[in-house]
């Protein structure tokens, strides 16, 4: 018996360093910034997916569980001439990604233009952390993003958007413990979420307020997809 509760006590351990978190909601309009250097900064308030390893059977091969958790997000943004953007975009212990957005139709941020827009975005990222212990958990994150963008302004309040999302999460892990019944164990994981998002950005002077509703699909290794709704909303200024 106490070896039972010795063994449940490691494995919710491990569960817990062998997670990582998907992004929900997303924020990203057609507009490029405009111009050269002309920067954006944004506080986001929504959720992420936060994915466990299933250890319950000390075999990697059960998939993962999702739960859906409140997180802040980060985003700036930076242009490099009229209709190409760098950016930094960054949800609460997520992998923090490093994108470029190239505007292909329309007129940029700066200009104060209405009418239709569209953008593409492609986006990487990646990070290795170790956690130290009995079990110690090392493990490498890298993710991709790409995004196709639509919008329409209908004036210099009011911009309607809808992003079309893919995006690619690839964990892979190494447990190392006392314990031969989950020493060794390598969890893998490779997530892909498919979304659809709808947003509206109300513009005041240098400042904004987007709000968004999505639908968000993932297909994780070894588990049945999840399918969800989601929503945000987020606050940032532009210079």
């Amino acid at each position: 018996m106490k070896r039972l509760i010795t063994f449940f006590f490691l494995l919710v351990q491990v569960g817990c360093a062998t997670q990582y978190i998907v992004p929900t909601n997303r924020f990203m309009t057609p507009e490029s910034q405009g111009g050269a250097f002309n920067s954006q900064i944004e506080f986001q308030q929504t959720s992420g997916n936060q994915l466990t390893a299933d250890l319950s059977n000390a075999s990697v091969k059960d998939g993962v569980t999702d739960t859906l958790i409140s997180r802040s997000g980060f985003f700036f943004a930076t242009s490099f001439f009229d209709s190409f953007d760098l950016y930094w975009s960054h949800t609460g212990s997520s992998v923090s990604l490093f994108g470029a957005k190239f505007q292909f139709l329309g007129g940029s941020k700066t200009s104060k233009s209405n009418g239709h827009k569209m953008a593409f975005t492609a986006a990487v990222g990646g990070n290795k952390h170790q956690i130290d212990g009995n079990p110690s958990v090392s493990f490498e994150m890298q993710a991709t993003e790409y995004q196709l963008l639509y919008g329409y302004r209908f004036s210099e309040l009011i911009l309607l958007y809808s992003n079309l999302s893919y995006a690619r999460y690839l964990f892979n892990g190494s447990i190392s413990s006392s314990d031969p019944t989950i020493n060794g164990l390598k969890p893998s994981y490779d997530t892909k979420s498919y979304a659809f998002y709808e947003g509206l950005e109300f513009d005041l002077w240098s400042f904004f307020l987007k709000v968004e509703v999505g639908y968000q699909q993932l297909q994780t290794s070894y588990t049945k997809d999840l399918s969800q709704f989601i929503y945000g909303y987020s606050v940032g200024m532009t210079w």
